[in-house]
Formats: structure tokens, C-alpha cells, sequence
């Protein structure tokens, strides 16, 4: 988008839209797009590393049974955890725009139908070139992804129990 952006100013400035117009045509130029700042992925990332480190252990503690059959008191836990676990990646206050959607790592698009789009709250503020909005949804998904991660490692701990 940055590369994109810097293009299309450019082309500006060089009067290239300008050159397309012929004289008996009234065209007006784009506007030029406002420069696509540097956002700040790392709490994403962060969030991301921790799941895979959370996910790493729920398969050592389930294939360290390997075969063993839970109790049944701790198999009813385990289920409970891990429907915890998909209610983990929603927030009761919803998308920006949209709250009734709920779901922070795939919903239908606020302009494609129900065409799915993955994390769509930043993405559509990046798309939109509501570039707080993008950055201050980072961070939202980011803390959406360690509640997830933290469900991921109670149902690890259920099957580590003796």
C-alpha cells in the first residue's frame, strides 16, 4: 500500500493523469493520498509467538498421554476449556462499525457481502486508511489472541494432571 500510495503521488507530480486528458474532455486529476505511516506490528507479533508457544504445549501435554484416555470428570473440563477457546476470539463490543459481529479473526467484509476477511478490524482500518483506527485494533486483536492463548494453556494444564 505504501509502494502503491508513493506511485500514485508520484505520477501526480509528474502530470502523467494529466497527459491521459485529451482538450474536449473535462477530467480532474485524483487527489493525492495521504503517505502510509509505519504502523507498530510488534504487540501482534508478540501475541502470535505466545500462541505458538501455547499451542506447542497443548500437543506435548496431549501427545504425552499418547493413548491414555482422560477421566471422565476431566475430559467434561477439557471440552468446557476448549469451547472456551473459539469464545476466546470474541469481543462483546463487537467490530468498529459493527458490533453485532463479534468475532475478531474473521468476519464478512463491511463492503464484500459475506465475502470472509481475516482480522477484520485491521484490516479494514488499514484498507480505509484509518490508520489509529488500524493501530489501536492491533492492539485489541493482540489481547483477543492472548486470551486465546491463555485457554489454550488451561486445556494443556488438564491434560498434564496426574
Amino acid at each position: 500500500m505504501r509502494e502503491e500510495t508513493d506511485q500514485r503521488n508520484r505520477d501526480l507530480d509528474e502530470g502523467l493523469f494529466a497527459a491521459w486528458f485529451t482538450p474536449h474532455e473535462t477530467r480532474v486529476a485524483p487527489p493525492r493520498r495521504e503517505e502510509v505511516p509505519y504502523l507498530n506490528f510488534a504487540p501482534l507479533r508478540n501475541s502470535l509467538a505466545g500462541l505458538r508457544d501455547a499451542r506447542a504445549d497443548y500437543d506435548r501435554a496431549r501427545d504425552a498421554r499418547s493413548g491414555q484416555p482422560l477421566p471422565a470428570e476431566r475430559a467434561r473440563a477439557l471440552d468446557a476449556v476448549l469451547r472456551g477457546c473459539e469464545r476466546a476470539l470474541t469481543r462483546s463490543e463487537g467490530l468498529p462499525g459493527r458490533p453485532w459481529y463479534r468475532h475478531q479473526i474473521y468476519a464478512p467484509g463491511r463492503y464484500t457481502g459475506y465475502g470472509v476477511k481475516t482480522l477484520p478490524a485491521i484490516r479494514e482500518g488499514l484498507e480505509l486508511r484509518s490508520w489509529r483506527e488500524a493501530e489501536e485494533q492491533i492492539e485489541v486483536v493482540a489481547k483477543t489472541l492472548d486470551g486465546f492463548a491463555s485457554e489454550l494453556r488451561r486445556a494443556a494444564a488438564l491434560w498434564q494432571e496426574p
